[in-house]
């Protein structure tokens, strides 16, 4: 507690004590101590307020020093605009070759471009070219001159032709038709149907009919049909066969009323 705070508390509890002895003179009728306690109290008051306002006081802002202006030495600009050249140079290949990568032919190609020397490229996916000449005017680049191209290897020569060859049979053995196994299909139409179809048996046999025929329009691909009809055969429909109008069923008491298991 600092000596501010402390005179405000003493200034507090002198109010709080001319308070009460004020109360104790006026029920008294102590009227001249009651006028004094009253200008103590006053004076009290005064006290209490000049010593509660907070002095506000004014940071001045640092001044702040202007930078010193940078300078640049004869290397920072040559780093500079070696930066600039291997920009360009990348912006050129993306542009000639989208999926082409480039490196430096030699590892001091900014100080050969500083002595005016010729600074060339290798590539990498670009078409066959391995290797460019970067084409310099006054620390500028103004283009790319390709060279050493890939020579295609004859089919006759070439050691992958064997590779190249069994490649085509693939392609020609992928071309070829695939048959298609309906045995899933077959299965799962009957998984989901076997309930309706014992259903619709019982419903013939009720009705005094000898077979339940399977429209073609109820059932899946006809190419399936010859699958379908086994896998009734396996869940207890020996009689099923293929006609030209869908699939016949032979009813027979012992064939109906079976679930799949």
């Amino acid at each position: 507690m600092n000596q501010k705070e402390r005179l405000r508390r003493l200034a507090y509890d002198a109010l709080i004590l001319l308070g009460v002895l004020a109360l104790i003179t006026f029920i008294c009728r102590l009227w001249p101590v009651l006028l004094l306690i009253l200008l103590g109290i006053f004076a009290a008051i005064i006290r209490l307020l000049f010593l509660s306002t907070k002095k506000v006081e004014v940071i001045e802002e640092e001044k702040k020093t202007p930078e010193q202006e940078r300078t640049y030495t004869e290397q920072d600009v040559h780093k500079i605009s070696y930066g600039v050249i291997q920009q360009r140079v990348t912006s050129l290949v993306l542009h000639d070759y989208p999926q082409a990568k480039w490196i430096w032919e030699v590892p001091d190609a900014q100080k050969r471009m500083q002595n005016g020397e010729d600074v060339f490229i290798l590539l990498n996916g670009a078409g066959g070219y391995r290797r460019a000449k970067v084409l310099l005017k006054n620390m500028a680049v103004i283009g790319l001159d390709y060279c050493t191209a890939n020579p295609a290897p004859s089919p006759e020569f070439s050691p992958n032709s064997k590779k190249a060859e069994g490649r085509k049979q693939d392609a020609d053995q992928s071309a070829k038709p695939v048959i298609e196994n309906y045995e899933l299909l077959a299965f799962e139409w009957v998984e989901a149907h076997i309930l309706e179809l014992n259903a619709r048996c019982n419903e013939a046999i009720a009705k005094g009919n000898s077979c339940v025929l399977l429209q073609p329009q109820e059932l899946p691909v006809k190419e399936a049909w010859q699958n379908l009809c086994e896998e009734l055969i396996r869940v207890g429909l020996p009689n099923a066969v293929c006609t030209g109008d869908g699939i016949k069923i032979e009813i027979k008491q012992e064939n109906c009323g079976k679930e799949s298991v």
